[in-house]
């Protein structure tokens, strides 16, 4: 990234949708929408982040993320948008600015993550894209978990 960000966003990642809010580099809120889980809502988050910026580079905008890998930080790379994580204790302790309250929210917590990337990045860490191999090694890791699974439900079906 050789421009320091003009817009910042945090992402609640979750399994069916990911909220996510949008802020300037003042902190003023610039949007916040609700996208779907899989590859038309993921694509769908990437346009809305540049349309409702204004970006003309995907670089100028930042997002912070608590899960460091999957689909949508994998999207989000691809096309460009510097992705950082930060861990859950952390975002725990960025969530006592705005709410002493322990109740998890997702709106909050995305606000949360683009405000402390804006006021905090060196808290982050950047994301780069994975290694090939790492992503091959995965998608194997997970066959293999797959497959055991399988074959105790197999195995458990038999006996029964």
């Amino acid at each position: 990234m050789t421009d320091k960000p003009r817009w910042y966003a945090g992402i609640d990642w979750a399994s069916e949708s990911h909220h996510v809010f949008l802020t300037d580099n003042k902190g003023d809120k610039i949007g916040e929408k609700i996208f779907r889980h899989g590859g038309e809502g993921l694509a769908e988050m990437a346009t809305w982040l540049m349309v409702t910026s204004g970006a003309v580079e995907p670089s100028q905008v930042a997002i912070a993320i608590e899960v460091p890998h999957g689909p949508v930080v994998e999207t989000l790379i691809e096309r460009g948008f510097t992705v950082h994580a930060i861990n859950p204790k952390q975002m725990d302790r960025f969530r006592d600015r705005f709410t002493l309250a322990g109740a998890k929210d997702d709106s909050r917590d995305a606000e949360t993550m683009a405000s402390g990337l804006r006021t905090d990045l060196r808290c982050f860490r950047r994301l780069a894209a994975a290694d090939p191999v790492v992503v091959q090694l995965r998608e194997w890791s997970r066959i293999a978990e797959d497959l055991g699974a399988e074959r105790v439900r197999l195995t458990n079906r038999m006996r029964e």
